[in-house]
């Protein structure tokens, strides 16, 4: 399923972040001033947290648009799969009462479709506003550099956590003009990171 899915619904990945390498290189080639700040989240308990009605409401609307016949067909798979949503921990079997289990090979799709929704509606126009310099994730790891003179980081922490009921993040904050994200130590020096 995940295959099948995977091919018909095209994910932008406008703010993925494939590795640590790339990240790095695309940071020490990014001018920041003086008014920008770093800060990162992790989003709290992602897996748990999906919601799958709306996932599966965003994924028919995926395929709808790209006009998949099998549409039904997959919707009607997905509901099967999530019915039977059971993971194992510590030598218990688990079920469950909302979201989708760590380790399904399914998974980690979902959860991206889930998120690529979720920030599409509601981060770009961040970006847009020129109030986020940058915002990357990779799964559920949140690096974001902002812009001080348009906004501060309440008001992010405040909107980021408002954006949906069920996602919560939790923020890491920069010390010493330094942030830990992914395995970098990412260093402020002067207009360079």
């Amino acid at each position: 399923m995940t295959k099948t899915l995977d091919q018909y619904i095209s994910l932008n990945n406008y703010f993925n972040v494939t590795n640590s390498t790339n990240l790095a290189n695309d940071l020490t080639n990014l001018e920041i001033h003086e008014n920008h700040r770093m800060i990162s989240f992790d989003i709290r308990d992602f897996y748990v947290n999906i919601t799958i009605n709306e996932t599966i409401n965003t994924i028919k609307t995926k395929l709808l648009q790209n006009n998949i016949h099998i549409t039904f067909q997959m919707l009607s798979l997905l509901k099967l799969i999530f019915s039977q949503n059971y993971f194992m921990f510590q030598q218990k079997i688990h079920q469950p009462a909302q979201g989708i289990s760590m380790g399904s090979p399914i998974s980690s799709l979902i959860a991206e479709i889930f998120l690529q929704h979720y920030e599409d509606a509601n981060i770009k126009q961040l970006l847009d506003m020129k109030s986020i310099a940058l915002y990357v994730r990779y799964v559920d790891d949140i690096l974001v550099i902002y812009d001080t003179t348009k906004i501060n980081l309440h008001t992010i922490n405040i909107y980021i956590n408002k954006i949906h009921n069920n996602i919560k993040l939790n923020p890491t904050y920069k010390k010493h003009n330094s942030i830990a994200f992914l395995d970098l130590a990412i260093t402020r020096r002067h207009t360079k990171l």
